[in-house]
């Protein structure tokens, strides 16, 4: 595949268990890879052949047999700046392939809250290491909402390792309401791992833990009323990588994603996935929530089992009423529109002029109308508007609105002047309003400033693919002339560090 004209942004989303890379515009990463190292288990014994000292993503998966597999960025934290390197230039120089890597920008996906000194880091491995031409680095939660195309809402992103509750107004994530929750995939698949222990069932392989996921990804799903799961007697049949197969009963595939609701399934005392939203809210002012609520974006690969949306609407409904009445946004009222009144301006005389007919300068100080030298009409004839004079009503006669002047119709009941003989109009009285109808008048109608029910508000967003959610946000907001020239270079950086923190809601 062609490498993109130079200045073209390579998009890195480095996550806890895969990183898509890529370049802006283009509709999907161009590779996506688990995000582990590999090492030798034992030192090579045999002569001439030549062996790598560490392996990377898809490397590393193949050869999992034999080598020591580690994860260099646990939960969004990075804890191996060594293997983390190493992702990066696989990256740039394995797979991208670029050969001047100086040549291209580099948008860089960051989780929120990220420490000060990890990004500057980060930002100076990319700068002085692979020399790339500038960067920025932009926080998921507003790429996930910008892959929708929206600017203001209420982001639910659940990756491997973290799940973030993240309010966005105009572009800006309101810091003081973000909740993060330490539950994602890896915690499903512990879950699945003790439900299937539970039931007898032990995977004797040393990839274990993929094929869990495997498993999980593929079958795992949500049930609408946990108390009273639909009954299914069957067991489920997996295949093995060494050609056995295992039966597997058919309620651990909707129990192991409960998780998301019920923490203390995994032993943590933390608020689930709807409680946590609830939180948040309540720490944004009430008049944003309408606008919140009606715009949740679903983010993530760890949300991409089948019925979260709709378990996620049953469970808000039931603790929306700890918010109370949920406003409803103000109406503009309209603005009463004012009939333009004309005004009589006099243009100044002029001195000279030239004569449209022969090109001769007269002088028209004696006001001549024609030219002395070739005879043509020099001054045109002007159409006068009595504007400040006395206005006649004009009277009705058979339905037909007539002007008291010429006596003929007038169309346009709301000129202020007959188009025939352009003097003024005054449209007739209208009715007088009998004292009935003053004295009687119908119900007022109450306004209803707060919504009624959740149904009313309640509204879901979700990409077309939550795992490449972040990434195609980011290939879409990579390709905006305006958010290009949000870049730094490493000029900029070394002279001031906070450039790094740009606010991106600028360009909104």
């Amino acid at each position: 595949m062609a490498i993109p004209l130079s200045g073209t942004p390579v998009i890195l989303d480095i996550g806890s268990a895969y990183t898509k890379i890529g370049f802006a515009g283009e509709p999907g990463p161009r590779f996506i890879f688990p995000t582990i190292t590999g090492t030798e288990k034992y030192k090579a014994v045999m002569v001439d052949v030549s062996a790598r000292n560490i392996y990377v993503g898809n490397d590393a998966a193949k050869m999992r047999g034999v080598l020591k597999i580690k994860r260099p960025i646990e939960r969004g934290a990075i804890m191996d700046w060594n293997d983390f390197y190493e992702i990066l230039n696989y990256c740039f120089y394995s797979l991208l392939r670029i050969p001047d890597v100086s040549q291209y920008p580099v948008l860089y996906t960051e989780p929120p809250f990220l420490q000060k000194e990890t990004k500057e880091y980060v930002a100076r491995v990319l700068f002085e290491t692979h020399r790339v031409k500038s960067l920025i680095m932009v926080p998921t939660p507003i790429l996930s909402m910008f892959s929708v195309g929206l600017t203001s809402g209420l982001i639910i992103e659940s990756g491997d390792g973290i799940t973030w509750i993240c309010p966005i107004i105009n572009g800006q994530i309101v810091d003081q309401s973000v909740q993060k929750l330490t539950l994602g995939g890896t915690d499903v698949n512990q879950y699945l791992k003790n439900l299937l222990m539970r039931e007898g069932i032990h995977i004797e392989s040393s990839a274990v833990d993929e094929i869990i996921k495997d498993m999980k990804e593929k079958n795992c799903y949500f049930v609408l009323d946990p108390k009273n799961p639909p009954k299914k007697d069957e067991r489920f049949s997996i295949a093995m990588p060494d050609g056995s197969t295992i039966s597997i009963p058919h309620y651990i595939f909707h129990e192991a994603p409960e998780v998301l609701f019920q923490p203390n399934l995994v032993g943590y005392p933390i608020s689930n996935v709807p409680q946590a939203i609830i939180t948040s809210l309540q720490g944004i002012d009430k008049y944003y929530w309408s606008e919140l609520l009606s715009h949740v974006v679903i983010s993530g690969g760890n949300l991409s089992y089948s019925g979260f949306e709709e378990r996620l609407r049953i469970e808000l409904k039931k603790l929306l009423p700890q918010l109370g009445k949920i406003p409803k946004p103000k109406r503009q009222s309209p603005k009463t529109k004012e009939k333009a009144k004309l005004k009589s301006i006099e243009g100044s005389k002029k001195k000279q002029d030239n004569c449209p007919h022969c090109g001769v300068l007269l002088d028209l100080s004696d006001e001549k109308e024609l030219c002395p030298n070739c005879g043509g009409r020099i001054v045109l004839p002007e159409l006068s508007i009595n504007i400040n004079t006395s206005s006649k009503k004009a009277p009705v006669i058979d339905g037909k609105l007539l002007c008291p002047h010429c006596g003929k119709e007038i169309t346009d009941i709301d000129s202020l002047f007959c188009p025939y003989c352009g003097k003024n109009v005054e449209s007739p009285d209208l009715e007088e309003i009998s004292k009935k109808v003053i004295d009687e008048p119908p119900p007022a109608k109450e306004f209803a400033g707060f919504y009624e029910s959740s149904e009313e508000i309640l509204k879901f967003f979700v990409p077309d693919n939550l795992q490449y959610a972040i990434f195609s946000g980011a290939t879409i907001l990579g390709t905006l002339p305006s958010f290009q020239r949000l870049f730094i270079t490493h000029e900029q950086f070394l002279s001031n560090s906070d450039l790094l923190y740009k606010d991106i809601s600028e360009i909104f």
